[in-house]
């Protein structure tokens, strides 16, 4: 049976996840092995000893940017020596693309709170235009 497309099976638990949630885990030395973000967060937090890490999986969220126009951001969490990042991204094509927005915590922290502080920061990001339609700059 063929995968669907941008969709990588984890070779821990055997879920077939999107490819932005997919991690090249491993060295060299003893090979790699693709995880998914869950899988590479249990891992990491175990051979850390960070027992009481919560990796939370958000549902994508919609968000209307100042002129109207709906965005749908996915959410993604890493950990990563002593802190986590939080990602916000939309997906063209399978990929992340368009905006993308991170925050940074600690693996104690509340996921909910990162959720908040991360939607918060697309919120005031996108009520913003940043583009003006005008005149063009010639370059030489």
């Amino acid at each position: 049976m063929a995968r669907p497309k941008h969709q990588t099976h984890c070779v821990s638990c055997g879920r077939s996840v999107p490819d932005y949630d997919i991690i090249n885990f491993g060295s060299v030395d003893t090979g790699y092995r693709q995880l998914c973000t869950k899988c590479f967060n249990t891992e990491v937090a175990e051979s850390d000893g960070l027992d009481k890490f919560e990796h939370a999986d958000f549902a994508p969220v919609e968000l209307t940017d100042c002129d109207g126009q709906a965005h749908v951001f996915h959410f993604r969490t890493r950990l990563f020596g002593p802190g986590v990042a939080m990602d916000a991204f939309e997906v063209r094509d399978g990929h992340p693309a368009g905006y993308q927005f991170q925050v940074i915590g600690t693996p104690e922290d509340d996921p909910l709170t990162l959720l908040a502080r991360l939607i918060e920061k697309i919120r005031r990001a996108i009520s913003i235009k940043h583009l003006k339609v005008g005149t063009r700059l010639l370059l030489p």
